[in-house]
C-alpha cells in the first residue's frame, strides 16, 4: 500500500507499470518509458491504424529516464500508438519530449501527439498535432484533423522558436483540447516554455477517443522519452 504522507509535490510514483503524478491525482499520467522492456513495444500501448512499423523501447543515452520509445520508419502511412492506461477522453492536455535521430527533409513529420482518435486505417478520425522538420528555424508545428480518413490542416505550419533545430535536439510539445478549442506550442529543450499557445476553433470531432502518439512520413526516425497527459482542465506536468 502507498503511504500518502510520503508523497511530495512533483515526485512521480510507480503505479502498476506506468507513472501516476500525485500533483494531478487520478486524472493525470506520465511515463519516461523507463519501466518498459528494452527491445519491445511498451506493454500497455496498442498500435492503431497502419501497423507496419512497430515502435520499440530502447536504451538511450541522454534521455530523461535512460530509455526512449524509438520509431524506425519505413512507411508514410498513418500509424498510431494509444496509451491504453489513459481513459478515452474528449478534453485533455498532452506534453511530450521528442527528437529526430536521422537526417530529414523539409516538411517531414517527426512525431505527433494524437487525441480524440478512432477508426480504422484509411478511415481515421482524430486531431493530430505535428512536430515537423524544415522551414524557418528548421522545425514547425501544426494541427490537422482526420475525419473518416480525410485530412485537413486547421493550424498551418508555424515555425518553432529559435534556436534552430538540428538532428538529435530534444523538443518539447504541449497540446491541449478543450471543447472546440485546440491549442499547441513547441520549444527547444533548454529554452523557456513560450507563454502563449497557437489556437484554433473546430467542432468536427467532439467524441471521446484514444490518446497517444502518431507518425505520418517515412522519415526521419524519431524518439520520445517523456509523455504526460492530464484531464479535467489540469496541466500536463513535466519531469
Amino acid at each position: 500500500m502507498f503511504d500518502q504522507g510520503q508523497f511530495y509535490p512533483g515526485q512521480p510514483i510507480q503505479f502498476m507499470d506506468g507513472l501516476l503524478d500525485p500533483i494531478l491525482g487520478a486524472g493525470g499520467y506520465k511515463t519516461f518509458f523507463s519501466e518498459y522492456t528494452v527491445g519491445a513495444k511498451p506493454s500497455d500501448w496498442s498500435q492503431k491504424w497502419d501497423t507496419t512499423n512497430v515502435p520499440l523501447v530502447q536504451t538511450v543515452a541522454g534521455s530523461l529516464g535512460g530509455k526512449a520509445l524509438r520509431w524506425t520508419k519505413t512507411s508514410a502511412n498513418r500509424m498510431g500508438l494509444s496509451w491504453d492506461r489513459l481513459p478515452s477522453a474528449a478534453d485533455c492536455e498532452i506534453l511530450i519530449r521528442a527528437r529526430a535521430i536521422e537526417a530529414f527533409g523539409a516538411g517531414e513529420i517527426i512525431l505527433r501527439p494524437v487525441a480524440r482518435a478512432s477508426g480504422a486505417f484509411g478511415a481515421e478520425n482524430g486531431y493530430v498535432a505535428t512536430f515537423g522538420a524544415g522551414g524557418t528555424n528548421n522545425y514547425f508545428m501544426n494541427i490537422q484533423k482526420y475525419v473518416a480518413g480525410a485530412s485537413t490542416t486547421i493550424i498551418a505550419n508555424t515555425p518553432g522558436p529559435t534556436p534552430a533545430y538540428v538532428v538529435n535536439d530534444w523538443v518539447w510539445y504541449r497540446y491541449r483540447l478543450s471543447g472546440t478549442t485546440l491549442s499547441i506550442k513547441i520549444w527547444k529543450d533548454g529554452s523557456a516554455e513560450p507563454g502563449s499557445f497557437s489556437s484554433v476553433v473546430d467542432a468536427s470531432i467532439a467524441a471521446a477517443g484514444w490518446i497517444g502518439l502518431g507518425i505520418g512520413s517515412a522519415n526521419p526516425d524519431c524518439e520520445c522519452d517523456f509523455f504526460s497527459a492530464a484531464f479535467n482542465g489540469e496541466t500536463a506536468t513535466g519531469p
